[in-house]
């Protein structure tokens, strides 16, 4: 006999299923487009975090994700391409630089995919939100267990 918790929780899975097949065609059209990928968005998001009185820098942005700055350098050349972010000398280090957003995405969130996602999350209440976010972080750890 299945319970009502047995076909939820099929369900669950199944939607997640569907999601991790829609993020994986949204992520082969992004590479046919050469738009953002999870790189950039996650660059943009730091950028824009980051305090007004401490700009991010290439090292500080290379150290938050993880990577050298040989591809640094290759990212910040691509948001600079497409006008997401401003390179200034760091007024106190004259061998370093600043980044800064664009003034066209100060206020705005990182790309189209975060616009919509705050959109729908608007259609939940906190309660709910707070389930749909703790089932999701869950997920997350799991994935981030998994062996490489």
């Amino acid at each position: 006999m299945t319970t009502r918790t047995q076909v939820a929780n099929a369900s669950l899975v199944r939607t997640v299923e569907d999601l991790r097949r829609a993020d994986a065609q949204f992520t082969r059209r992004l590479l046919a487009m050469r738009a953002p990928n999870d790189t950039d968005r996650a660059a943009m998001r730091f950028i824009v975090e980051a305090p007004s009185d401490y700009p991010a820098t290439p090292g500080d942005l290379a150290a938050h994700l993880g990577v050298s700055t040989a591809a640094i350098t290759s990212l910040i050349r691509r948001l600079q391409d497409r006008g997401q972010i401003v390179v200034a000398p760091h007024p106190d280090d004259a061998r370093s630089k600043i980044l800064r957003p664009s003034l066209r995405d100060i206020n705005s969130p990182v790309d189209e995919l975060s616009r919509r996602i705050e959109s729908v999350a608007e259609e939940f209440t906190d309660d709910q939100a707070a389930h749909v976010a703790r089932f999701l972080r869950r997920l997350t750890e799991e994935i981030d267990s998994l062996p490489e």
